[in-house]
C-alpha cells in the first residue's frame, strides 16, 4: 500500500514493489499566474517551500508510453548511471531513472513563481515499475557548450549580461533562516565527477563543513585533511544555488539565453557554491573564465582553488 505526502508540489511515497504508477504531480497549469499563485501559498516565512495539498490541482498529467519511450529521440543518457533524458515529441521530454532526483519539480516551481528565469513547465511527475519520471515541456535552443564556438563577441555578451541577471534574481531570493539544504527543507545535494551525495540539513556552514570532510577518501593524507578543514570558510551567504550550473546546462539562441535545465541538485548554499560548480566543467580558457567572472559579478578564486583539489580527494570525485 502506497504511503506518502505531499512536498512542494510533489508526492514522497513509499510503495511495494511491482505497485501501479504512483503520481507524485497532478497535472501543474500552464499559465504561469495560476503556478505562482499556488506557489505563493506554499512560501514559509523561512523561505521553505511548504505542502501543498491535493486539492489545489484537479487533473493528473500525461504518462509516457512504453511506445514513446521507444521511439524516442535521446537528448542526453548519463555515463554513471540510468538517467536519461528523452524528447517524446516537439512539446515533451522525459528523464527518467531508477534513482531520479524528484527535488527537481520543486526548483522547478519554486524558480517559476520567484523569478524570470527561463525554465521548463513540468507537466507530471510519477513513479512506474521501479522508475521515476518527470515529464517537462520541450524548450528550444542549443546547448552553450556547443554553441560557444561560433557564437560572436555581440552574442556572448547579451547571453552573458542575461545570465547576470538571472543569477541575481536567484541570489538575492530572501534565504531561510539556519538551513543549508534543498527549497522543502530536505538534505543538500553535492554532485562531482563521480556522482552526488546527499547529506543534512544543515543549520550553518560549519556543520555542512564538515559533512563535506567526511566525504574525503579513508587514505587522504592527513595533512590534506587538515588543509581543506582550515580553508573551508564558515562566514558565507546562504544563496539559491543552481548546483551544476555549467555550459551544458543551458540553452541558447539567437544570442539570448531560452532554458536553464536540470535542477535536481539545487537548493540553498554558500554563495561560492555555483561560482566553483560552473569552473567545473569550463575548458579552462580565459574567454570562459571572463565570460563566469562577468556573470556572477564577482568570484571566489581562493574556494574554487580549494575545492578543485578537495574534488579530486572525495568519494564521489576524482582526477
Amino acid at each position: 500500500m502506497p504511503h506518502g505526502s505531499f512536498v512542494g508540489q510533489g508526492l514522497c511515497l513509499g510503495f511495494a514493489a511491482g505497485a501501479a504508477a504512483v503520481f507524485l504531480v497532478p497535472h501543474l497549469p500552464v499559465d504561469l499566474s495560476i503556478l505562482s499563485a499556488a506557489f505563493n501559498k506554499m512560501k514559509a516565512p523561512s523561505g521553505i517551500v511548504q505542502h501543498l495539498d491535493s486539492r489545489e490541482w484537479t487533473q493528473r498529467g500525461r504518462e509516457v508510453t512504453d511506445d514513446q519511450l521507444s521511439q524516442a529521440e535521446v537528448l542526453s543518457a548519463s555515463k554513471h548511471s540510468k538517467k536519461k533524458v528523452l524528447k517524446i515529441d516537439s512539446k515533451t521530454v522525459v528523464k527518467l531513472a531508477p534513482d531520479l532526483e524528484m527535488t527537481e519539480v520543486d526548483n522547478l516551481g519554486f524558480i517559476h513563481s520567484r523569478t524570470t528565469i527561463p525554465v521548463p513547465k513540468i507537466l507530471n511527475a510519477y513513479v512506474k515499475e521501479g522508475y521515476r519520471y518527470i515529464v517537462m515541456e520541450f524548450l528550444e535552443g542549443e546547448k552553450l557548450e556547443s554553441a560557444w564556438p561560433n557564437l560572436s563577441v555581440e552574442d556572448r555578451e547579451s547571453i552573458c549580461s542575461e545570465l547576470h541577471e538571472y543569477l541575481g534574481q536567484m541570489r538575492n531570493i530572501p534565504a531561510p533562516k539556519a538551513l543549508i539544504g534543498s527549497v522543502s527543507g530536505g538534505p543538500a545535494i553535492d554532485r562531482r565527477s563521480l556522482g552526488a551525495v546527499k547529506g543534512g540539513p544543515f543549520a550553518c556552514e560549519e556543520e555542512f563543513n564538515k559533512w563535506q570532510l567526511e566525504q574525503l577518501r579513508d587514505n587522504t593524507p592527513r595533512l590534506n585533511q587538515d588543509m581543506y578543514a582550515a580553508m573551508h570558510r564558515t562566514d558565507h551567504k546562504i544563496v539559491f544555488s543552481h548546483g551544476d550550473l555549467g555550459f551544458h546546462n543551458m540553452l541558447v539562441r539567437d544570442g539570448h539565453i531560452t532554458a536553464i535545465l536540470d535542477w535536481e541538485y539545487a537548493g540553498w548554499f554558500p554563495e561560492h557554491w555555483d561560482f566553483c560548480k560552473s569552473l567545473q566543467f569550463l575548458a579552462g580558457t580565459d574567454e570562459h573564465y571572463q565570460f563566469s567572472k562577468k556573470a556572477f559579478g564577482k568570484t571566489y578564486l581562493g574556494e574554487f582553488y580549494m575545492d578543485t583539489w578537495f574534488t579530486r580527494e572525495v568519494k564521489h570525485g576524482g582526477w
